[in-house]
């Protein structure tokens, strides 16, 4: 894995997907208003959750999003979508946009972008998601994230015990 600080090499743009990562930097002007309607139309209460201005804040933040999933295709290194998902977290989580809907809205790019690409860049497309979705699995399990079940954290106190299906 290349690091500039450590003396490497840059990422090369041609190591990995650059056709795809091309397809879909030259439709990310739709490619963020589609990606939105999946992502609503996976879970409808996202549009009951956040006002419009904010659903609108998450369609700007679609073309960032887009310009990362591209790097990552184009390089094949999944490091640009996890540490970019690691910078993302506490953004989102200022603006009270829980992981759990970060991970729907990023299935939502997922879907727009398949659309978009090569029927054989499409495992490629799934690793940089998946990759990107493990990080916000694993914050999605720190406090703060969602409300949890009051009963199970008045029982258990933070005991860890059933910390992912019920709290």
């Amino acid at each position: 894995m290349s690091h500039p600080n450590q003396g490497l090499p840059p990422a090369d743009p041609t190591a990995g997907r650059p056709e795809a990562a091309a397809r879909i930097r030259g439709a990310a002007a739709r490619l963020g208003a589609v990606a939105l309607e999946a992502a609503v139309r996976q879970d409808p209460t996202l549009s009951d959750r956040y006002t419009e201005l904010e659903l609108r804040h998450l369609l700007r933040d679609y073309e960032r999003h887009i310009e990362q999933l591209a790097r990552a295709l184009e390089t094949g290194q999944d490091r640009f979508v996890t540490e970019y998902a690691e910078w993302l977290i506490p953004l989102y989580r200022r603006r009270n946009v829980q992981a759990k809907d970060q991970a729907t809205l990023l299935r939502g790019l997922q879907a727009a972008a398949t659309a978009v690409i090569a029927p054989a860049d499409l495992p490629a497309l799934q690793a940089a998601c998946d990759a990107w979705v493990k990080v916000l699995e694993f914050h999605r399990r720190l406090p703060g994230d969602h409300p949890g079940n009051p009963v199970v954290r008045f029982a258990f106190k933070g005991a860890g015990i059933l910390d992912d299906s019920v709290i």
